[in-house]
């Protein structure tokens, strides 16, 4: 069930937030939904009453706040079932092991293996049409590639920290922030790590879930 502010909207003012987070105004939100400017600003006038009487910018903001805790509370979940399977059952990472085949080819959420210098071993084909990349232009490129320019180095100095020291991290940890598409689009997503046994070192299994307010 949807918590917070999510559940109290219908799926129209869903679409309507979802397209002003995209940049888009009112007029061009109206063109793109097939209805008239006055009606799009009737519906903003019934979202500013079920959630608050804030700027569009505020609006937006909270909401997609709010499906990020979503997003991320649902991978915690799912990510405790995955964490056991992987202490049991995957062992150490190679391109060869049918686990890891087989676990990337059946979730339903992009996957990505990292490598401890931070090169993209594996990817799923969810991460490949979430990124927009062939597998080929995903595997061999630095993971730090898929988010804005402006986060890479803090992100390459975590992941190292991460790959130091895993032990004192929580498998699973969570983070919700921007990525960055291959046509230059940013958008939000969940992620959740786990640590993998890498040829004598530690690899990262990143599972990614896009934060959309639709």
């Amino acid at each position: 069930m949807e918590r917070g502010h999510i559940g109290l909207l219908s799926d129209r003012e869903k679409q309507l937030l979802e397209l002003a987070s995209q940049g888009l105004i009112d007029t061009a939100i109206a063109t793109k939904l097939g209805i008239s400017e006055a009606t799009v600003s009737t519906y903003w006038g019934r979202i500013r009453i079920k959630i608050g009487p804030y700027s569009r910018t505020e609006l937006v903001a909270i909401v997609l706040k709010e499906q990020g805790e979503n997003a991320m509370a649902a991978l915690k979940k799912e990510n405790e079932e995955l964490t056991r399977r992987l202490r049991v059952e995957g062992g150490s990472y190679n391109s060869d092991s049918s686990f890891y085949r087989d676990l990337l080819a059946i979730a339903a959420d992009a996957m990505l293996i990292v490598n401890p210098a931070g090169i993209i071993e594996n990817a799923n084909d969810s991460a490949s049409e979430l990124f927009g990349y062939d597998h080929s232009e995903l595997v061999g490129n630095r993971v730090s590639t898929l988010m804005p320019e402006r986060y890479r180095v803090v992100h390459d100095q975590h992941r190292k920290d991460y790959i130091e020291h895993p032990e004192k991290k929580r498998m699973g940890e969570h983070h919700l922030t921007l990525a960055l598409h291959k046509s230059g689009k940013e958008f939000s997503i969940a992620a959740t790590l786990s640590a993998l046994n890498f040829g004598g070192g530690v690899a990262v299994l990143c599972v990614v879930r896009p934060v959309t307010i639709n």
